[in-house]
């Protein structure tokens, strides 16, 4: 049963496969024309169509591939072109976009459906909640004070990303150290992957079920471990201040945090917390 093959692949998806967010799943796209591959985040994939978020502007019929890798490891070369452009349903930085997909050889497209089926009941499982209704303020009143490099520019299109350092992170915000002078009320656009190290206090087998970082129902010890996503948020300088270290550094707010963007930090700050907790 081929079910990416049913449709022609010329036809974009239809509205209620736009619709569903079943899985975040952090891919490459390969742009013609772009040389370096773009992050990005496969949020569905059904029929001859996939739903995906990244922060860059494409037009309509822009063609894209990502890798898809089997459990088998085998790699798939999925190719389609750009249906539609929307913004993210829940806020936040970046562009949501309908793809319609290239058709695949009959044993591909099968084993990927198996596969993307199997994927979306087990984050169906894991989470217990819709990120989009994630309540991040339990997460305001702890700072984690480890150190991690980030980029960073001012949120102006000609500016161009700078490295930075950051630390004290906590639900709705952070400490940054950088050259630039920044002025407080300056906007920010900040791209981060926080540091995985802190996944480590989460020991044994992967499904077994541990208290996720909202408390009311267990999860599956793979979601809590899995390596955080990339993320691309809006903030704002509030203030200049001296981090945990005694070290200048600048307040920085976050401004309209998406879903994903919630529930990465509450997974950082959760086990941060637990290895605190552990020593």
């Amino acid at each position: 049963m081929a079910w990416l093959n049913k449709r022609s692949p010329s036809l974009p998806p239809t509205p209620s496969d736009v619709s569903k967010h079943t899985f975040d799943v952090p891919i490459k796209l390969k742009l013609r024309g772009v040389a370096e591959p773009t992050q990005a985040t496969l949020l569905h994939i059904a029929l001859a169509g996939c739903r995906l978020r990244t922060w860059m502007h494409m037009e309509r019929g822009t063609a894209l591939s990502f890798e898809w890798r089997l459990t088998t490891g085998k790699a798939l070369q999925i190719c389609g072109v750009v249906a539609a452009r929307y913004a993210p349903r829940n806020g936040g930085v970046g562009f949501e976009y309908a793809v319609a997909l290239e058709q695949l050889p009959e044993e591909d497209a099968d084993a990927l459906a198996r596969e993307a089926a199997m994927l979306a009941r087990r984050t169906a499982s894991a989470r217990s909640y819709d990120t989009s209704l994630v309540d991040i303020s339990q997460f305001t009143g702890y700072r984690v004070p480890h150190d991690f490099e980030l980029q960073y520019r001012v949120d102006d299109p000609r500016a161009t990303l700078k490295p930075a350092q950051a630390c004290d992170v906590m639900g709705n915000g952070l400490r940054l150290r950088c050259e630039q002078r920044l002025r407080t009320g300056d906007q920010l656009i900040v791209q981060v992957t926080l540091p995985d190290h802190v996944l480590q206090v989460h020991k044994g087998k992967d499904d077994d079920l541990v208290v996720g970082p909202f408390g009311y129902r267990r999860v599956p010890l793979k979601y809590m471990r899995r390596a955080f996503a990339q993320l691309r948020l809006k903030a704002r300088v509030v203030a200049e201040a001296k981090d945990s270290k005694r070290r200048d550094a600048y307040e920085i707010e976050f401004l309209d945090a998406d879903g994903l963007a919630r529930e990465e930090l509450a997974r950082y700050i959760h086990a941060a917390q637990l290895a605190q907790l552990k020593r």
